[in-house]
């Protein structure tokens, strides 16, 4: 009886150990077979990371062309066409009788560089103070006497401020001496009907 029960005891002890090495086994391939799609994923979210890099340097690319493109454009139209600030006079009311609120008026020069006339055009113009700090900006659109091709034509214009508005009062005491003046052409219409 002793020997059959030793024989018993081995054998469960036999297929106990293979048991165990089996599991073993299964535990390293499903480690191994984990670390294969660990691998996998990886390699997926390095290529996602480069076309997202590589996509991002197209857009970057493609917004730098359109940047440099409107560079361009705005060079062209402010080589086409000149705006020279010559002076600023402001005028009070409680002064000048022939003006109802506080008013800057403007003697412009527009100087045509182009070999068309100029029928009208629009542009954003900025004015600074001495320190270079942005006071004003207006919008101008000029559509009244021609401007001739490689010529000049003088301009008058006037803005009426709000004595209650500190920019607009700003703008009101800025002496001419300590403005600096600049623009931006938006579009320049020609008397042909062609434009820029």
């Amino acid at each position: 009886m002793e020997k059959s029960n030793i024989k018993l005891f081995l054998l469960l002890s036999l297929f106990y150990v293979l048991i165990l090495s089996a599991c073993n086994q299964k535990e390293e391939s499903v480690d191994k077979s984990g670390e294969k799609e660990q691998e996998k994923v990886e390699t997926l979210n390095q290529v996602e990371k480069e076309k997202a890099e590589s996509s991002n340097q197209d857009v970057e690319s493609i917004e730098k062309i359109s940047n440099n493109e409107e560079i361009a454009e705005d060079n062209h139209l402010n080589t086409s066409l000149t705006l020279v600030l010559e002076d600023v006079i402001p005028r009070d009311p409680s002064i000048d009788h022939n003006v109802y609120g506080y008013e800057l008026n403007f003697i412009l020069k527009y100087i045509n560089h182009t070999d068309k006339d100029i029928k009208g055009f629009l542009a954003e113009t900025y004015f600074y103070d001495m320190f270079g700090e942005l006071v004003y900006t207006l919008d101008f659109k000029y559509e009244w006497d021609v401007i001739p091709a490689n010529g000049s034509t003088n301009f008058n214009t006037a803005v009426d401020l709000n004595q209650f508005k500190d920019a607009d009062m700003r703008f009101y005491n800025l002496p001419f001496e300590n403005m600096t003046f600049n623009y931006k052409i938006k579009s320049i219409i020609f008397t042909d009907g062609t434009s820029i």
